[in-house]
């Protein structure tokens, strides 16, 4: 087998287990993990059934592969905020708005983490805790860059504020996610606002 031909195989490989990905994301945001069948993703994915499993073992992995996927851009996009020359009011309306578009853009996506992720014991407990404690380590990187710089409360406590922020912004999250805020676009930036002046509120040293 020539190079170009290895080369073009694995990309094909690589669209491939990308479909499966985007397809179960789909699939478990519509039926739940637990509802849901590989043969649904296989069809969603308009792939053969024993393709999937050439590509993942089960369900299991599909999952833990979907939220190392995202939940490393995740992380990454939040410790990329705290190198930036920002302001910490800046910092956490960046973070807000990450949260609120990221739903707006892939509610699929969104649903995924708050129903099998964010709020699954059995999730949690059969992955690796550290990788989902990167985004609290971030949060509290965030703050505490915000209170060493004498921008957010001397007396914070960075972890419990960090805590503090992402419980606010998974309930407002899920509230999305069920539809018990159903909101357009005019809506989904008033509770930007509305939720960065909550932040603020709490953690601030200068009135919001």
């Amino acid at each position: 087998m020539s190079a170009a031909t290895a080369g073009t195989q694995r990309g094909r490989s690589a669209r491939t287990r990308e479909r499966i990905l985007e397809s179960a994301t789909e699939v478990f945001a519509r039926r739940g993990f637990h509802g849901a069948r590989v043969a649904d993703i296989a069809e969603t994915a308009g792939i053969a059934y024993g393709l999937v499993y050439h590509h993942f073992k089960n369900k299991d992995e599909i999952l833990a592969a979907i939220f190392d996927l995202r939940w490393g851009e995740y992380v990454g996009y939040i410790e990329a905020i705290a190198e930036q020359p920002l302001s910490f009011s800046e910092r956490i309306a960046k973070l807000v708005h990450y949260w609120v578009e990221t739903f707006r853009q892939d509610p699929h996506m969104m649903t995924v983490i708050i129903n099998e992720v964010s709020r699954s014991y059995e999730f949690i407990e059969s992955h690796d805790i550290a990788a989902v404690l990167t985004a609290f380590d971030a949060i509290e990187k965030v703050i505490r860059k915000g209170v060493e710089a004498g921008e957010a409360r001397a007396d914070l406590d960075p972890k419990f504020a960090a805590y503090t922020v992402l419980g606010m912004a998974e309930m407002v999250l899920t509230g999305y996610v069920i539809g018990t805020l159903k909101r357009d676009r005019a809506g989904f930036s008033r509770d930007e606002e509305q939720l960065v002046r909550i932040m603020l509120g709490g953690m601030s040293t200068t009135p919001v």
